[in-house]
């Protein structure tokens, strides 16, 4: 799982991708009816410089290690190392659970989908998702790219074919700016748990190992797609829906007519698929470089609590990822930062093929530190 295999730009870019859209993009439309589109597009234009920075810093010290190092790893060599082991173990564990939060959310998500589709009782639902789903990452690092390529695509498709059909019906959308702090800063914790990737970043920095001035590329167009992808899907859905769900891509569908109930069910699978694939692809490997346990056994402790923690608990959709985003935005928050620091100060004598140069200095620092307090803040507002 660990091995080292190249990467296209666009299957390195979809892995960026593929994380990130499973999650908030789900509920941004939901959210966005409670704030207007302006503040959506100021919000999520803040979202996206402040999450393109973060996720360059992690590129940087990638790039300045030298090394194929997960983020456990990183931390511990360049800001825990002369730190009691325990530490590292701490990180390890916080990440772990973060990474199960989201996983158990997607298994939820996934099987409810398949329970309506098909239909068949809920358990057999989350079942086959996770049978799907967990499947892909035990073929390795290409196997994922390509998965995750296919599968963007599809999204991109769908999102097109909704875009046709909401030009057919009768559309209109309110321009109101509406909300208060507290869903402004709800909505922004959607938008930047839409984006985060960072856990991704070390494997799309090592499959594109071949180039790497193309790392920053990908990141970037990743979260690019993103963002283009939730403009879309909140400017159909408000436009054409008289009230938006939670799961949003929902009410979309029912106002475009059964056909698009149909596809915005499969859109939902496929992006909780796409995030699955790249969040437990990440945890494994940071699983297997931290405990030694080999690319089975870490597959396995990776993806089976995630299941057992939705087959034998009761959580809605929005409460785990609520708890996965604020969760992983505290611990991003407290440690990129120093990480970076440290990297740029004690990395590798080599150059690095790309930096960030003055985007790197305290103040956009400070920002990125911020920025994701406020997402941990916002991630915890109930929706």
């Amino acid at each position: 799982m660990t091995g080292r295999k190249n990467l296209t730009f666009f299957e390195a870019t979809a892995i960026i991708t593929g994380y990130g859209v499973g999650g908030g993009i789900m509920t941004v439309p939901f959210l966005t009816a409670k704030c207007g589109i302006i503040p959506l597009f100021i919000l999520l234009a803040v979202g996206y410089l402040i999450s393109a920075l973060m996720h360059l810093m992690v590129a940087e010290v990638l790039l300045r290690d030298g090394g194929d190092g997960q983020m456990v790893e990183l931390f511990q060599k360049y800001l825990l190392k002369s730190k009691p082991a325990v530490l590292t173990w701490l990180v390890f564990i916080l990440i772990v659970l973060a990474f199960m939060a989201s996983l158990s959310a997607y298994i939820a998500g996934g099987g409810q989908i398949l329970s309506q589709l098909l239909p068949i009782p809920l358990l057999a639902g989350q079942l086959i998702f996770y049978v799907i789903a967990a499947g892909v990452i035990l073929f390795g690092l290409k196997a994922l790219g390509v998965s995750e390529k296919i599968a963007v695509t599809g999204i991109i498709l769908i999102v097109i074919s909704f875009i046709w059909g909401s030009s057919r019906v009768p559309f209109a959308l309110n321009l109101e700016t509406r909300g208060n702090f507290q869903t402004y800063l709800a909505l922004f914790g959607m938008i930047m748990f839409s984006f985060f990737a960072i856990f991704s970043v070390p494997q799309v920095s090592s499959g594109l190992s071949w180039n790497k001035k193309l790392i920053p590329r990908a990141i970037l167009t990743g979260i690019g797609i993103n963002a283009v992808i939730i403009i879309a899907i909140v400017i159909m859905t408000l436009g054409v829906s008289d009230s938006v769900e939670k799961i949003a891509i929902i009410s979309l569908g029912r106002s475009l007519g059964s056909w698009a109930h149909i596809t915005g069910s499969v859109f939902i699978l496929v992006a909780m698929l796409t995030s699955y694939w790249s969040v437990s692809f990440a945890l494994s490997t940071v699983v297997e470089e931290r405990l030694h346990t080999g690319t089975r056994i870490s597959w396995l402790l990776a993806t089976i609590p995630g299941l057992l923690i939705v087959v034998l608990t009761t959580a809605d959709f929005l409460d785990f990822i609520s708890l996965a985003g604020g969760a992983i935005a505290l611990l991003v928050a407290l440690m990129i930062v120093p990480l970076y620091n440290s990297a740029r100060k004690n990395g590798s004598a080599i150059q690095p093929e790309w930096s960030l140069g003055r985007m790197g200095k305290p103040f956009f620092q400070l920002v990125v530190v911020l920025g994701f307090l406020a997402m941990a803040a916002g991630s915890v507002i109930p929706g």
